[in-house]
């Protein structure tokens, strides 16, 4: 049984699109930035900087995840001595 994974590949690229747009605004000084993610809207503040890079990050790895597949991950060579 494969297991489905939560997002695809374009939602993943589009919540990453829209939450890098708002860590720019809000990096460049801005005091709030609306995400418009289709069917919702969030706002999102100076304050929430960090829980915007954490989400980034989040996304990220789900878009890694996505891409190498499941399973146990095995990186071929000798280990740095």
């Amino acid at each position: 049984m494969a297991i489905t994974p939560l997002y695809t590949a374009a939602e993943l690229d589009t919540l990453i699109a829209a939450y890098k747009q708002a860590e720019i605004s809000l990096a460049s000084g801005v005091a709030e930035y609306t995400l418009d993610m289709g069917g919702s809207r969030r706002t999102v503040r100076k304050r929430d900087l960090a829980e915007v890079r954490q989400a980034l990050q989040y996304y990220q790895s789900q878009r890694v995840q996505l891409a190498a597949g499941s399973g146990p991950q095995v990186l071929v060579g000798r280990p740095v001595r």
